[in-house]
């Protein structure tokens, strides 16, 4: 049974080292960002297209595990 990956930093097994951890984030830009910022640019929209990279909003989180650094899963909005 594999844990739920969402938005916040979850309690887990980590699959390689086995140890009980808390996930460590990391945002990261997706397909998703980069089309949202092309709409929005192309709507003349630019400083709101730049902000998609630097909020949490339209990125990609990756969880990984603070012990052995595995990438245990994604959670996209």
């Amino acid at each position: 049974m594999s844990t739920p990956i969402g938005p916040i930093p979850c309690g887990l097994s980590c699959p390689n080292c086995g140890k009980n951890v808390t996930s460590r984030l990391e945002y990261r830009a997706s397909t998703k960002t980069h089309i949202l910022a092309v709409l929005l640019a192309g709507m003349l929209c630019l400083p709101c297209a730049c902000a998609l990279y630097c909020t949490k909003c339209a990125r990609s989180v990756e969880h990984y595990c603070p012990s052995c650094n595995a990438f245990v899963g994604v959670y996209d909005h």
